[in-house]
């Protein structure tokens, strides 16, 4: 009891710290809100006193408690996984003092931004997605749809009352599921059967939890679009990602029915598509005529709604720079590979690295003997690892 008492103390005193800085909603995937349990009794209080989500997001929070504590755990997975996508790279997805989460950084719309808006919006719909197959929730389950695609409207207006929750309709989402990747009919040797992770409420939780804010935090209307249009690219990476999964029925082996549904795969891979799409990234511009987002320059690349864009040019990254969202590379460690990731070459910036030479002992030469023990030689080896200046 003591203890509990003790973590909810602290958590409060993370929230007073989160509010008084520029906290975003990705504040839910700190290590601290993991701890809090979604089948604690009384959630008013804490969902009140989270000042930073929009009062939709609260009412989120204290009528749909499971699916909530899923979208802080999607965040921490997220968070894990820009981590891993960057960690050879100048900029490899710092969090700030546990409360800025991403620090300053996201108030510049740079391609790290765009990157960061994705995979958050992306590990949300594949968390709830896959959480209804596994039966986590009562809200949805398998997805028993053998159609390629939906109606979003209706999927929405479903969702809506299932979840209690009121979700705006945006136009510009109005896509059809698969619509890159058509899914194949039951004529094609298989019948469709299992349980397919239900990707419509996973898209559409995804929706009406991350884009409502967007009203609430981006006064700017190019800011507005180009997150929307973000968090759309990274729900379209899920659905592309989309496999068939089928199991062979029949006598001795044989495969006289094979039965097939649709699963998601590791969320690494969807991780990996984003950080292709965050290399070749659009720079735009609003044209306010026309109330559209177009290419910055003629000579970019138009864009579609499945790659990445942003507004500013990224920071170097390379000099301790908190107001641009920058931690520098000084102290990090780097390899001797020539202008690789996570080479000094690229890391330091020229301005050098250190080597530092150390001795340690580790079994060597270990051998099996009969039966059953393994027995090592000691050795000693010679490691050297670099740091930048």
């Amino acid at each position: 009891m003591y203890l509990l008492q003790h973590q909810y103390l602290i958590l409060i005193i993370l929230l007073l710290i989160i509010q008084t800085t520029a906290a975003f909603w990705w504040s839910l995937g700190l290590p601290s809100f993991q701890s809090w349990s979604s089948t604690q009794k009384n959630q008013e209080p804490f969902c009140s006193s989270l000042t930073f989500l929009t009062a939709d997001q609260r009412y989120y929070c204290q009528t749909n408690p499971k699916i909530f504590a899923i979208i802080s755990r999607s965040l921490r997975q997220a968070i894990e996984e820009c981590q891993y996508q960057f960690r050879n790279q100048r900029w490899n997805c710092s969090i700030f003092n546990q409360s800025d989460v991403f620090g300053k950084l996201v108030l510049r719309k740079t391609p790290e931004t765009a990157f960061i808006y994705a995979l958050t919006s992306a590990s949300v719909m594949h968390s709830i997605a896959k959480a209804c197959a596994k039966g986590e929730l009562t809200e949805c389950g398998c997805d028993k749809s053998q159609q390629p695609s939906f109606s979003p409207s209706a999927s929405l207006m479903r969702t809506r009352a299932m979840l209690k929750y009121p979700i705006s309709s945006t136009p510009s989402m109005s896509i059809s599921l698969f619509a890159s990747t058509p899914m194949p009919h039951a004529t094609d040797g298989f019948e469709w059967g299992g349980c397919s992770d239900d990707l419509k409420f996973g898209r559409n939780v995804s929706v009406s939890f991350i884009d409502e804010q967007e009203s609430y935090m981006s006064r700017r209307r190019i800011v507005r679009l180009v997150n929307l249009h973000n968090n759309e690219a990274g729900r379209q990476a899920v659905e592309r990602n989309v496999q068939l999964t089928c199991k062979c029925h029949g006598v001795s082996g044989s495969c006289t029915l094979r039965v097939c549904w649709r699963t998601l795969p590791d969320f690494r891979l969807i991780g990996s598509e984003l950080r292709t799409k965050y290399a070749s990234a659009t720079q735009v511009r609003l044209n306010r005529r026309l109330s559209l987002l177009k290419p910055r320059k003629t000579s970019m690349k138009l864009f579609n709604t499945t790659d990445l864009i942003y507004i500013h040019n990224s920071p170097s990254f390379c000099e301790k720079h908190l107001r641009l969202g920058s931690l520098g590379t000084q102290g990090r460690e780097c390899n001797l590979t020539m202008n690789e990731p996570g080479s000094c070459s690229v890391l330091c910036c020229d301005r050098g690295y250190e080597t530092i030479i150390r001795t340690i002992e580790e079994d060597c030469e270990c051998q099996f003997h009969w039966c059953c023990e393994v027995r090592c030689k000691r050795c000693v080896k010679r490691v050297e690892k670099h740091y930048c200046k």
